[in-house]
């Protein structure tokens, strides 16, 4: 699937298993995440390094919600398979 900004659901506390969801279900997902070094490699190869999903960064945004490792989020991406 490619990226679909009319299908686009917003979690931004951190539930990676509501993204899985999301995602199985065809959605574009809006992820409030923690930039570090693997959300800038992933960003860079468009790619999550898991393999999880596609990845594109849509905003820095201080306090923008939780990450999935429970951490304040700054980063807004799009994720969809």
């Amino acid at each position: 699937m490619a990226l679909d900004l009319k299908n686009v659901v917003e979690i931004t506390n951190g539930d990676f298993g509501e993204i899985d969801n999301q995602l199985k279900q065809g959605k574009t997902v809006l992820a409030a995440l923690q930039k570090g070094e693997l959300l800038t490699q992933a960003l860079q190869k468009g790619e999550m390094n898991d393999g999880f999903a596609k990845i594109q960064f849509k905003e820095s945004k201080e306090n923008c919600g939780t990450c999935g490792c429970q951490k304040p989020a700054d980063t807004l991406v799009y994720l969809w398979r």
